[in-house]
């Protein structure tokens, strides 16, 4: 007896899950003992997955996920179209990118975290990087580097996520860090924590 297996699109929310799971098993390797919240209150913090090492006593790491939607133009992804064509979609893409990384560049660097990351598809990086090159990984008082995370849609297998730049420890405001502390680690139950 065959079975036949219906393949279908996901949907934006879906494949975004599914890199959160990818990024969140990243850090659940990578840290030592981490507590991982996935989607916290964005009214206290604005990411994806929130780590805390060391069984939620240690670091923060933050991590902002933003998948194709946000980095490759809708008109140009998989198309044929003659190269005068394709330029002059491109021209008129390139600038709204340019804005629009920079707001994701201000939105990450500003979110209360010890280390923070932006995940981008892998396909992306290169255009992306460039631009971050621009923008700067590192904060004004060049305390804290941006890591950059790649994640690698494998289609039908389980979406992978790799470690690009490593990231460096920011300084952080000690009202946010308390206020996380208080609002969330002490009353929330992380949605995945290592049992020792």
């Amino acid at each position: 007896m065959t079975a036949k297996i219906e393949v279908r699109q996901l949907t934006p929310r879906q494949r975004e899950g599914r890199a959160v799971n990818a990024v969140a098993e990243l850090l659940r390797r990578t840290l030592s003992v981490p507590n991982i919240y996935i989607e916290p209150p964005n009214s206290l913090i604005a990411a994806d997955v929130l780590a805390v090492d060391r069984g939620g006593a240690g670091d923060l790491h933050a991590v902002e996920i933003k998948l194709q939607k946000d980095l490759t133009p809708e008109g140009l992804r998989g198309r044929s179209a003659n190269p005068k064509e394709l330029n002059r979609m491109y021209a008129e893409w390139y600038p709204k990118y340019r804005q629009r990384l920079a707001a994701i560049h201000r939105q990450v660097m500003a979110m209360p975290a010890h280390y923070r990351y932006l995940a981008i598809p892998a396909e992306s990086f290169d255009l992306a990087f460039g631009e971050l090159g621009h923008l700067g990984l590192f904060p004004p008082d060049g305390i804290g580097r941006l890591g950059v995370i790649t994640i690698k849609d494998k289609k039908e297998g389980t979406p992978t996520a790799e470690m690009a730049v490593n990231p460096e420890r920011f300084r952080m405001d000690p009202v946010k860090l308390r206020t996380i502390e208080t609002r969330l680690l002490a009353k929330s139950r992380p949605d995945i924590e290592i049992r020792i």
